[in-house]
C-alpha cells in the first residue's frame, strides 16, 4: 500500500478514534491529521471520537489547544481513517455505523487482531507487537520520508509513554522510536508530566465502589476480582489490581441499551498462564453483550447492548477453565 498516493487523492477525511479517546489515541489521531496536511496541503479534515478521557483532555491542552475534536460529523468524507481500535464496535453507538465502504476506509492499530477487520478496511496498517498506535505512526512517517515536528513529536512519545505505563512494556524498536522522537524535539519530561493528574473526586468513588462490590474468587494461585460499577470501569480494574488482584474484570451499564466491560492482569498472570485478555476474554464476550471485544494481553475491553451479568459470570467460567485446563497439562509433562 502506497499511503501517500492514496492520501494524495483524499480531499476531505475523517479522522477517528474509539470512544472515551485514551491519550494514544488522540495523540495517533492529531499526529495522523499533521502527516495529512503534509501530503494534501490543500485538503481539509475532521477528528471525532466519542467523547475523550480527563487525560486526554489535560493533554490536548498542553500540546495541541487549538485541536478541534467533535462528538459526530456533519460533513460528508470521502475517506474514513480508524486509529487506534479495529472495531466499529468501538466507534461507539453514534458513529458504529459510519463505515460503510472499505475501499474508502483505513485502520492503523496495535490491537489484536479483528476477524472481520477485512469487511470494515482495506487498507490497513495494523501490527499486534507494538507497544503503542503512536509508534506505529512514528513507523507511517519513516516510511513516508516526512519529517516529524516537535509538536507532533511530543504528542507521540506522550501517547507511547502512556501506552507503555512509562515503557514498562517495551522493547528495542519501542525504545528507538522514542529517541527518534526525543531528536525531534519532544521533551520527555514535559510528556511525563503531562500525564500527570489526580483521579477527580466521581473517579475515586467509582473505584472504591468497585472495591466494596467486589467478588474475589481464587482460581489456582491466583486471585480474579470482579465488580461492577456506572463509569471508568478501567479506572476501577487498575484499583483493583493495585490493591493484590492478579485479574480485574469490572462490567458497567452507565444507560439501559449501554454495557461496558473493562479488564486488566498482571504480566506475572498472562506469562504463566498464556491468558490473553482480549483474544481469550473480551472477544467472546463481545458477542455476549450484543457488541465486540478485544484488546492487549494485559489490557481489553467490550462493548454492547446487554447481558451484563451473563457475561460477568462467562469471563470467570473463561478463566477458570483456561487455568485449569494450563495446570492439567502441567501436571502430565511432569509426570512424563
Amino acid at each position: 500500500m502506497n499511503l501517500q498516493e492514496i492520501l494524495k487523492e483524499v480531499k476531505n477525511p475523517l479522522i477517528m478514534g474509539h470512544q472515551n479517546a485514551d491519550p494514544d489515541a488522540v495523540c495517533a489521531m492529531i499526529a495522523f491529521a499533521q502527516l495529512y496536511k503534509t501530503i494534501t496541503p490543500e485538503g481539509t479534515y475532521s477528528l471525532v471520537t466519542d467523547d475523550r478521557s480527563r487525560l486526554s483532555k489535560q493533554i490536548l491542552k498542553n500540546f495541541a489547544p487549538k485541536a478541534e475534536i467533535h462528538n459526530k460529523s456533519e460533513d460528508t468524507h470521502d475517506f474514513f481513517v480508524l486509529l487506534d481500535t479495529n472495531s466499529r464496535f468501538q466507534l461507539g453507538s453514534g458513529l458504529q455505523d459510519i463505515l460503510t465502504n472499505p475501499s474508502k476506509t483505513l485502520v492503523i492499530d496495535h490491537h489484536e487482531l479483528n476477524p472481520e477487520i477485512d469487511e470494515i478496511a482495506e487498507h490497513q496498517i495494523l501490527n499486534s507487537d507494538k507497544s503503542s498506535t503512536c509508534e506505529i505512526i512514528v513507523d507511517v512517517y519513516n516510511d513516508t520520508g516526512i519529517d516529524i515536528d516537535r509538536d507532533t513529536a511530543n504528542l507521540l512519545l506522550t501517547g507511547m509513554i502512556f501506552d507503555t505505563r512509562r515503557f514498562f512494556y517495551a522493547d528495542s524498536n519501542t525504545l528507538s522510536a522514542a529517541i527518534k522522537l526525543i531528536e525531534a524535539g519532544a521533551d520527555y519530561e514535559r510528556c511525563v508530566r503531562s500525564l500527570l493528574i489526580r483521579p477527580d473526586r466521581s473517579e475515586r468513588i467509582a473505584r472504591l465502589k468497585a472495591a466494596g462490590r467486589v467478588k474475589v474468587h481464587l482460581i489456582g494461585d491466583w486471585i480474579v476480582a470482579i465488580s461492577k460499577i456506572k463509569a471508568f470501569e478501567a479506572s476501577a480494574c487498575r484499583g483493583l489490581i493495585d490493591i493484590g488482584a492478579d485479574v480485574a474484570i469490572v462490567g458497567g451499564s452507565p444507560k439501559d441499551d449501554v454495557v461496558r466491560l473493562s479488564s486488566r492482569s498482571t504480566r506475572d498472570f498472562f506469562e504463566h498462564t498464556g491468558i490473553n485478555l482480549g483474544t481469550d476474554v473480551m472477544d467472546p464476550l463481545g458477542a455476549i453483550i450484543d457488541g465486540a471485544g478485544g484488546g492487549h494481553a494485559n489490557a481489553a475491553g467490550a462493548n454492547g447492548k446487554k447481558d451484563l451479568e451473563k457475561a460477568l459470570l462467562k469471563s470467570l467460567e473463561i478463566i477458570r477453565s483456561a487455568v485449569e485446563s494450563k495446570t492439567k497439562t502441567e501436571e502430565r509433562e511432569s509426570a512424563v
